[in-house]
């Protein structure tokens, strides 16, 4: 009797080891998974940074050059310098991101810079210096003054901060298209620099910034 009560004693420690045996593997498991998941967030946050950092180095050249323009000479900014990645209109026409018409690759913009614009969007890039980004990410960026036509932006009709503010004084709607108007005494420009970053693995963000002049 003794013996087969002790032999009962040791099956049954037994299968309470091996059930504790199974709960510390599964609780190692989730460990090594929570572990995993938190090195995977962190490292989207640190390339979410890495990309914003190098997007705003793109907007920092464009910003460089257009103040270096209006200490020299303000009506430079009334024409387009294909160059320089400026455009004196706001060239709606053109799928800056390639996410409006993704089959279409005519009216993109030409981010290389080294080819012909293409036919739809006559819009060619100006690549950010290297010195300015991070390790392994190259960006180019371009320049639209937000108007509707070359010129002079008392004689042509612009995207301007007077003309919004009325609009939503009044509470007419500015979505979609903007809104433009002439010029107004107290009217400042916007100017939209938008900078593409290329990463790690050839993965591509965009980043884009309205500027008020």
């Amino acid at each position: 009797m003794h013996d087969r009560a002790r032999s009962s004693q040791r099956g049954v420690v037994f299968f309470t080891v091996l059930i504790a045996l199974v709960i510390l593997s599964l609780s190692a498991v989730a460990l090594v998974r929570s572990v995993d998941t938190g090195t995977q967030i962190a490292g989207n946050l640190s390339f979410r940074q890495t990309t914003t950092q190098a997007g705003d180095s793109g907007t920092e050249a464009g910003v460089a050059w257009m103040n270096t323009q209006l200490d020299a000479n303000p009506t430079s900014l009334y024409k387009s310098d294909e160059t320089k990645g400026y455009y004196a209109t706001s060239r709606v026409g053109c799928d800056v991101s390639g996410s409006r018409t993704p089959n279409d690759k005519t009216d993109d913009v030409n981010w290389d810079g080294s080819n012909a614009a293409n036919a739809n969007c006559q819009m060619k890039a100006v690549a950010v210096d290297a010195g300015r980004l991070p390790a392994g990410y190259s960006a180019a960026y371009v320049i639209n003054r937000l108007c509707n036509a070359e010129g002079n932006p008392k004689d042509v009709q612009c995207e301007n901060y007077s003309r919004m503010s009325a609009a939503a004084d009044e509470g007419r709607s500015m979505s979609g298209g903007g809104y433009f108007g002439k010029k107004s005494a107290s009217s400042e420009y916007f100017y939209r620099v938008t900078t593409r970053v290329v990463g790690p693995k050839n993965t591509v963000s965009y980043v884009q910034t309205v500027l008020l002049n």
